[in-house]
């Protein structure tokens, strides 16, 4: 390492950490990654269960495509590099109690067309719908993604906001009303609850933009599958992150955050080991980043507020975590729909722990990704939204496993209840039941389940309450965190040479997650008042598009 050159220690190898670390290395920093768990990625992971693989994250990942901004993000990366990426012709199928089924198409043409001639009497609306798809098809070119707002000049912005100009009508249209709201303006109520379901789980508290930017993302072949799954991504990150230089320590907690003079110097890990470096950037739960690692020392003005609400009622301010069923099935049902949502009678709902919503998300995950099942076998991918303190409360006496052994990570083994794995157990057999009358002989075809809760994904991420996606999007202290990062970037008062990134900083998913490591690193560089730039992978990337025809489900 030069003399010149300074160092970086970052907390966390999900995507925005090693996004973090990837550019960072690409303007001259040396980081050093430090993870709990034994693999990449957080919350983008997979694992092998026999000849299956159980992928936990992504369903669809922006990016996918060409001519954008969040495109750009992997092309920098190299992550989907000769990736074959799957599309589908259906974003997600709908099916009601009384066993009615809603299809929505990616293509607005045809989603326009579908729904009018199934309910003529809210042509006005979906026309209207359809119409705010095609118009963020059109605007995807211009949507901002590699600059947060608060590095943009003011010719950038300036620049932006006139090439965003056409589409402004829609923005406001559509940042104006909840999904709940503008579904109550249908006639049909079949059609007005399914629009809640759009997005696999009812997310009727979300703005309408979210919905229709998706599908304006999935109809420009811009939201596909990559063959290589969350894991294959979140190790292809990692791989370039240490092929520009970056150290990454697996199986490392950080417990403190080293101050100085009110300026961040270094980490202290749980085995009492202390590592310094010129700045530090946290890719980790704000909460036990603001409560433990800096111990309350640095209060926040938007934080501390969220962290209030948090205190008082997570599910205010928090995305709920979720319980995921992997089915592993002897059958092939690759014919069906590859994403359905099930809405469930009550006598159903009840026996699923924590259920928010009367429904379950249906994924048939080998068709995604055709090689994490045998041929002529199938996983199924069933997930619900979850309140996190019913679990909890099965585990008022858990304790970390004291299993010793070179493959055992100490930091995430666990000593679980019998009532939780029992309440596990039940959730799985309620699924297996319910879903028996839409796959035919499910339940004599079950090879294994393996159930996921909100306490497995705080388990090995830390993230509170197990949330997936951090703070709710929309909400008012939401948006005003994101204001506070524009005006002050990701950082605390009074903490030097410290920034935050990561889902717990910016808008939800993968990509946003990963794109956030590159505005910490442009945010390091300002701060050394040297340009940014980026380092191309010597191969240019590929990407091999394969499109699954909706007339091949049943």
């Amino acid at each position: 390492m030069s003399e010149q050159q300074k160092s970086v220690i970052i907390i966390g190898a999900g995507m925005s950490g090693l996004g973090t670390a990837a550019y960072s290395q690409m303007n001259g920093y040396q980081c050093t990654v430090f993870e709990l768990h034994e693999t990449p990625g957080g919350c983008c992971t997979s694992w092998q269960r026999k000849e299956y693989t159980f992928d936990w994250c992504i369903s669809w990942l922006n990016g996918t495509g060409t001519n954008n901004e969040m495109a750009t993000i992997w092309d920098e990366l190299g992550c989907l590099e000769n990736v074959p990426i799957y599309n589908t012709e259906i974003f997600n199928s709908v099916v009601t109690a009384n066993g009615e089924k809603i299809r929505f198409y990616v293509d607005p043409d045809k989603l326009e067309s579908t729904l009018i001639e199934r309910f003529p009497e809210d042509s006005k609306l979906i026309i209207e719908l359809c119409g705010h798809i095609r118009k963020l098809r059109k605007c995807m070119p211009y949507f901002p993604f590699l600059k947060s707002g608060g590095l943009m000049t003011w010719w950038e912005k300036s620049k932006m906001m006139w090439q965003l100009l056409p589409y402004m009508r829609t923005f406001m249209k559509t940042l104006a009303v909840t999904m709940e709201d503008f579904s109550k303006r249908f006639s049909n109520p079949t059609l007005a609850e399914a629009l809640n379901w759009i997005i696999f789980d009812r997310h009727s508290e979300l703005r309408l933009m979210p919905f229709v930017f998706n599908l304006a993302c999935a109809a420009n072949q811009n939201a596909g599958v990559p063959s290589i799954g969350s894991l294959g991504l979140a190790k292809r990150l990692a791989n370039r992150a240490k092929e520009l230089g970056a150290n990454i320590h697996y199986k490392s907690k950080v417990e403190h955050i080293l101050t100085d003079n009110n300026r961040a110097v270094g980490v202290q890990l749980a085995d009492g080991s202390v590592h310094y470096a010129d700045y530090v950037v946290a890719s980790c739960d704000s909460y036990k980043l603001t409560r433990k690692m800096l111990q309350n020392r640095y209060p926040h003005p938007v934080l501390d507020k969220l962290f209030t609400k948090l205190e008082e009622d997570a599910n205010s301010v928090v995305f709920p975590g979720c319980v995921a069923v992997f089915i592993a099935v002897n059958a092939d049902y690759s014919d069906h729909d590859p994403y359905t949502s099930y809405l469930l009678p009550e006598s159903i709902s009840h026996q699923l722990v924590g259920n928010y919503h009367s429904g379950v998300g249906v994924q048939i995950r080998n068709t995604l990704y055709p090689d994490h099942a045998p041929s002529g076998k199938s996983v199924l991918y069933v997930t619900y939204l979850s309140k996190s303190d019913v679990w909890q409360a099965m585990e008022q006496s858990v304790v970390q496993s004291t299993s010793s052994g070179q493959s055992r990570n100490p930091y995430t083994r666990k000593r679980r209840s019998p009532e939780y794995k029992q309440a596990k157990k039940k959730v799985g057999q309620a699924i297996v039941e319910f879903l028996n009358q839409y796959f035919e002989g499910l339940i004599d075809k079950v090879e294994f389940i393996d159930v996921v809760t909100p306490l497995t994904s705080e388990r090995y991420t830390e993230n509170h309450n197990g949330t997936v996606l951090a703070w709710h999007p929309f909400a008012p202290l939401t948006e005003e965190l994101e204001n506070y990062q524009i005006k002050h970037g990701p950082t605390f008062p009074n903490l030097d040479n410290f920034y935050y990134t990561g889902q717990w900083s910016t808008f939800s998913g993968v990509t946003h997650s990963t794109a956030s490591g590159r505005y910490v690193a442009q945010y390091l560089c300002r701060q050394d008042k040297k340009p940014f730039r980026v380092c191309y992978p010597e191969q240019q990337n590929t990407k091999q598009h394969i499109t699954n025809e909706a007339d091949n489900y049943a």
